[in-house]
């Protein structure tokens, strides 16, 4: 792992990336700076991007939402077409929902939820017939937490809090999407930071330290703290509308490397970068945070931690 960190280990840049072993002991490497003069740690508040797709997942497997439900009968401000769009269909990326090329094109401002939501109800048509193809977007998460929040009559950051954060005692990690939180290592200054414009939440949107990601990890491993229910729902993959199976479940990566099953999702925003890796058959995993979006660094380094732990 020492060739794979050397990258970070510069001042203006860091990671941190803790694991947890087939013994429960927990271990962290730490490279780099979260700024001039102070190292990233395992407690460094850095940006989940796409990490923050399971938190959605989650929530909507704990308010035990009716997938087959329209987005519209929440959301009654978007197109007609989105009639025939479920909730299963955001879940699962195979709503045919604009990709985010083109509502950028509608919101040439930023991309925050309000925006996303404006440019959907302007879109006359979806890119493909809800349920026929899996192509990744990040507006059916931003969907999702919106309809959450209707669910709930509860804003979303609270809702993750009061239903996650709290009670997982990830003291340090939250939904903001107004403001970088204090404490959180900058963007990169090679990256094009997303600041001060808002961001959106559900597709992205959650803070956290590597630290408190593992604490997530374990919370979703056999035995954790969310009860069987949740976690066989969050990590069930979906499907076509014709069957054709899919290896992606609610905001997590299904799929087997080195004979073992492996729950994960990564991501970036430029600026940043994360990353959480589960292996519940060994009882392993590992969490992630960098402030540099380098995708291809922070996913060989977790899966050469991951192929470790796994060998032994």
């Amino acid at each position: 792992m020492t060739d794979l960190l050397a990258d970070y280990d510069r001042p203006d840049r860091g990671v941190a990336v803790v694991v947890r072993h087939r013994d429960g002991s927990v271990t962290s490497t730490t490279r780099g700076h979260a700024r001039p003069g102070e190292p990233f740690t395992a407690d460094t508040v850095s940006y989940c991007a796409s990490v923050s797709k399971q938190m959605v997942g989650v929530c909507a497997a704990l308010l035990d939402v009716d997938t087959e439900a329209s987005v519209r009968h929440w959301l009654p401000d978007l197109p007609r077409w989105a009639d025939g769009v479920r909730l299963r269909h955001l879940l699962h990326h195979t709503g045919g929902l604009p990709d985010d090329a083109e509502l950028q094109e509608r919101m040439p401002f930023g991309w925050d939820s309000p925006s996303v939501l404006r440019a959907l109800a302007e879109c006359p048509e979806p890119r493909f017939p809800p349920g026929a193809e899996h192509r990744y977007d990040n507006a059916g998460y931003i969907c999702l937490a919106a309809v959450l929040e209707r669910v709930s009559g509860t804003p979303f950051a609270d809702l993750a809090r009061q239903l996650l954060f709290e009670p997982l005692g990830m003291r340090r990690t939250r939904f903001a999407a107004d403001a970088v939180p204090a404490e959180a290592a900058p963007a990169n200054p090679d990256g094009d930071g997303p600041w001060p414009r808002p961001l959106s939440l559900g597709d992205g949107g959650a803070w956290s330290t590597a630290g408190d990601l593992l604490r997530w990890n374990d919370a979703l491993m056999p035995g954790g703290h969310f009860d069987g229910r949740v976690r066989t729902l969050v990590h069930t993959p979906g499907h076509l509308d014709d069957g054709t199976p899919l290896d992606y479940a609610w905001g997590v990566g299904v799929t087997r490397s080195d004979g073992v099953l492996v729950h994960g999702h990564g991501g970036s925003w430029p600026g940043w970068t994360a990353r959480v890796v589960r292996v519940p058959e060994l009882g392993v995993s590992v969490a992630a945070l960098a402030n540099v979006d380098d995708v291809p660094a922070l996913v060989a380094l977790t899966d050469q931690a991951r192929r470790g732990l796994s060998a032994r």
